[in-house]
């Protein structure tokens, strides 16, 4: 696939290739905008979206995240979980994707 991943802010638009940070929103950030756009503050603090204006109150609302997760990380991270939620966490990853690759049209 030839389509990389940007920076969500529109003052960077930074191409993304190692780590990122999500949004529950389906937007992403590069480290440094996540830092400046306040998406690094703790969960308790009242967090939005600089891109869509959601709030962002849960702890799992934005997280970190490597782009090239390791062949163990692959491994191990749905391990144990029931193909019903594996193909749940399948399914919103490729929404993820269409959203964004909508976006740069």
């Amino acid at each position: 696939m030839d389509f990389a991943l940007r920076c969500n802010n529109l003052k960077c638009r930074t191409p993304l290739n190692q780590r990122a940070v999500v949004t529950t929103c389906s937007h992403i950030f590069c480290s440094t905008c996540s830092q400046t756009l306040g998406l690094d503050a703790p969960p308790t603090a009242h967090r939005i979206c600089p891109a869509c204006e959601t709030s962002l109150p849960n702890p799992d609302d934005v997280v970190t995240t490597q782009l090239n997760p390791t062949e163990d990380y692959k491994t191990s991270v749905l391990s144990g979980f029931n193909p019903s939620t594996i193909v749940e966490c399948a399914g919103r990853g490729l929404a993820f994707w269409s959203y964004q690759s909508t976006q740069e049209m």
